[in-house]
């Protein structure tokens, strides 16, 4: 294939950078991976020296007009600063999850891409995956009959507790804003929902925060026992109706002892047992009437750690000039949905959302001879 590549920078070189730029790097021939850069100049450096890239400052990068794509993989905190940023230079955008801290940000970042006629995407990408992908091609052909349910849970012992007082000045983590597990991890499930079932219509439950006063326990800490404030949800319960009529419940808590998945659809024809969300190939097992619980063969590619296929397929939808899966409409509808399970805790009163988008497109199936998986990004 002859195609110019998209010249793409970084922005945020935390935990989650190194599989982002490992992956653009070796994985995606679409992007042109140009610099990174970071508030803390040695994480920058670091990536800069292992990836063969250069280290800039957010400023340098926002302003070079040869930078057509940004990814943001700064703390959810500054998401929005940075987002906005970048779209007021006009630079399209593949930002980490979720899109800003409230509803209310995210919608003023969806307008502004849409007034700049700029492409805005949010992970999670992991819909994009193999895994999720066979689930959808599974779903779509029937093979359990209409869909009438789901049941949801993520259980993770979080702990609340780092290694030292450095992480006081932290803007990201389970106790601030955007950081909590309804957020963090939420929105694994809701897009992969999303894409399984299009928009959800009706919200019902609440999400709120559990034991919002507690000790430091970890007694390497500068602060033991010292008391500190969780300032965002850890607990999240909700029903979700879908507008194609599907119902469901969602159980996410970072409050309970262990760690434990469950994510099961259920059609008039069948059960489909669903792997952890947060990962791109985990096994899909599926049980019809008068039949054996079942594993399914995968459909498509992507099934080990693929973070920045979002950001790839954003790119060739750039070069291709149509729209890309993961839209900004998804990605605020998201943020609403999780700002609605909020409000509904305070009000007692279900959320009704009218949001009219459509599924995302699903990959082209696989039909696989070793050749890149890549070409099924281009369609």
């Amino acid at each position: 294939m002859n195609y110019k590549k998209i010249k793409t920078a970084v922005i945020g070189c935390g935990m989650i950078s190194d599989i982002y730029l490992k992956n653009l790097k070796e994985k995606f021939s679409v992007i042109d991976l140009d610099s990174c850069a970071d508030i803390v100049e040695k994480k920058a450096r670091e990536k800069s020296e292992k990836y063969g890239i250069k280290m800039r400052s957010v400023e340098q990068i926002i302003s070079d007009e040869e930078i057509k794509l940004i990814i943001n993989l700064t703390y959810p905190s500054s998401h929005y600063e940075i987002t906005k940023a970048a779209l007021l230079n006009g630079k399209n955008v593949y930002s980490e999850k979720c899109m800003a801290v409230t509803a209310s940000e995210a919608e003023e970042l969806y307008s502004l891409a849409k007034n700049r006629n700029l492409r805005l995407s949010v992970a999670p990408d992991t819909f994009l995956g193999g895994s999720w992908q066979t689930a959808r091609k599974i779903v779509d052909a029937g093979l359990i009959g209409t869909p009438v349910a789901f049941n949801a849970v993520l259980i993770r012992g979080y702990h609340l507790v780092k290694n030292d007082a450095d992480d006081l000045k932290r803007k990201f983590s389970v106790m601030y804003p955007g950081g909590g597990i309804p957020y963090d991890m939420g929105a694994y499930f809701i897009y992969n929902l999303i894409n399984l079932f299009g928009p959800i219509r009706r919200v019902l439950g609440n999400s709120f925060t559990r034991n919002p006063i507690r000790p430091y326990l970890n007694p390497n800490h500068s602060l033991f026992n010292e008391n500190f404030k969780v300032k965002t949800p850890n607990t999240m319960a909700v029903t979700l109706e879908f507008d194609k009529g599907v119902i469901g419940n969602l159980l996410i808590t970072s409050e309970l002892f262990g760690n434990e998945t469950i994510f099961n659809v259920y059609g008039e024809e069948g059960i489909l047992y669903l792997g952890d969300p947060n990962n791109f190939g985990d096994r899909i097992y599926l049980k019809t009437r008068g039949d054996d619980k079942n594993i399914m063969p995968f459909t498509h590619p992507y099934l080990e750690d693929s973070r920045g296929l979002g950001a790839a397929e954003l790119a060739w939808s750039m070069l291709k000039n149509r729209p890309q899966r993961i839209s900004p409409e998804m990605g605020l509808h998201v943020m609403k949905v999780l700002a609605a399970a909020e409000k509904c805790g305070e009000t007692d009163i279900c959320e009704i959302l009218n949001d009219n988008f459509s599924r995302p497109a699903p990959l082209p199936s696989l039909y696989y001879c070793g050749e890149c998986d890549e070409k099924l990004l281009c369609d």
